[in-house]
């Protein structure tokens, strides 16, 4: 990159998902990524905190939907208000990344966009923006291909999607051309990717010249290129609607026509996409088995490897658990075993349900 190395850079924060998973504190109407998990801010405020040094802020975006977007402006006032990217609803990732991608390829013919999940936790901010360079300046000499960064599996992690990379695209920084990606396989499955040594934790952080992505996707499914950019012209919900809803970014990609780079990362890294997770992080920050937030309210005796997260102003006491996460609010109480994350989406979703018969909509 001549010039300004930066010039056609921009990243765009992907702030739409409900994150149920970290149900009863994650809630529709308040999801993660709008709360203080880590520290005293928000997910979304360290995500945009972790891009200083790397882009200015006035190419910094955020991409999410309507009934989120007064909430997200309220946390990040640093962000121009021309730099929400709003879809009127959910329509999965793939009609997000189609509309943001045209609205930059608009504003700048050459743009390339790094996109950052707004609910992660990492602690090494300084490797982190050393991969995202490493991204941005792969796609400025190989403008065709798309990027992803991916993570060495540290266990066998079903809540994740794997990815198989091999051969070397760019030998110094290390950059390999993936060849296969599995999403949230089986324990045996994800052991079996522990053990093979080739394959890395997609971080759903993505680089790609913007140009490139419509063009995929256009050839993947026009229907999902015309409606975005219907509504980009119009402003009209109805156009939006009629983009079809698929949940991957990548998974509709024809890689034959629009080969697929893996940036491997040396970052530490969390989804946070269950308290499992979510434990895993704090107790790593606290260098502690049993971990607990509003820790005034909370007294244990002889626990191990167990998480309290105490949001209410009752007192909790533990005593005796083992791999066991408390959850507290003012209106519910999850106790969960943290060992059991295959089966919590399908519990989740029967609870969710359970609710909604019950009228309890406002606990959803």
């Amino acid at each position: 990159m001549s010039g300004d190395p930066t010039k056609h850079c921009y990243a765009v924060v992907v702030a739409g998902g409900s994150g149920t998973r970290l149900w009863p504190l994650s809630r529709q109407a308040l999801p993660k990524q709008m709360q203080s998990l880590m520290s005293d801010q928000t997910l979304i405020t360290e995500t945009v905190e972790r891009l200083r040094g790397v882009l200015p802020v006035e190419r910094v975006f955020i991409s999410t939907t309507e009934n989120y977007r007064s909430s997200i402006e309220a946390q990040l006032p640093e962000i121009p208000a021309e730099n929400f990217i709003i879809e009127p609803e959910a329509r999965g990732t793939p009609a997000a990344f189609a509309l943001f991608s045209q609205h930059l390829l608009r504003l700048d013919p050459e743009a390339v966009i790094f996109t950052l999940a707004s609910d992660h936790a990492i602690t090494e901010v300084g490797r982190f923006q050393e991969t995202m360079r490493t991204s941005f300046e792969f796609i400025d000499t190989h403008p065709e291909w798309l990027a992803i960064v991916g993570i060495k599996p540290t266990r066998p992690d079903t809540g994740l999607g794997y990815i198989r990379a091999v051969e070397v695209v760019q030998p110094e920084p290390e950059v390999l051309r993936v060849e296969k990606y599995a999403e949230k396989p089986s324990h045996e499955t994800a052991q079996s990717y522990l053990e093979a040594g080739s394959y890395y934790w997609n971080a759903a952080y993505y680089c790609f010249r913007a140009d490139t992505l419509v063009a995929a996707y256009e050839s993947a499914d026009a229907k999902l290129v015309e409606a975005t950019a219907a509504y980009l012209d119009f402003g009209d919900p109805a156009d939006y609607r009629r983009a079809p809803v698929a949940v991957h970014e990548v998974d509709i990609i024809d890689t034959s026509k629009t080969p697929l780079a893996l940036v491997p990362a040396d970052f530490k890294w969390s989804d946070i996409g269950s308290w499992a997770a979510h434990y895993r992080s704090l107790s790593e920050l606290a260098g502690t088995d049993v971990v607990s937030r509003n820790a005034d309210r909370h007294t244990d005796y002889g626990s191990t490897n167990s998480l309290v997260i105490n949001n209410d102003d009752r007192t909790v006491t533990t005593a005796g658990l083992d791999h066991i996460g408390v959850i507290t609010t003012d209106d519910a109480v999850l106790v969960v075993d943290l060992t059991q994350l295959e089966e919590m989406p399908e519990i989740m979703q029967k609870l969710f349900e359970k609710l909604r018969s019950e009228g309890k909509g406002h606990l959803l």
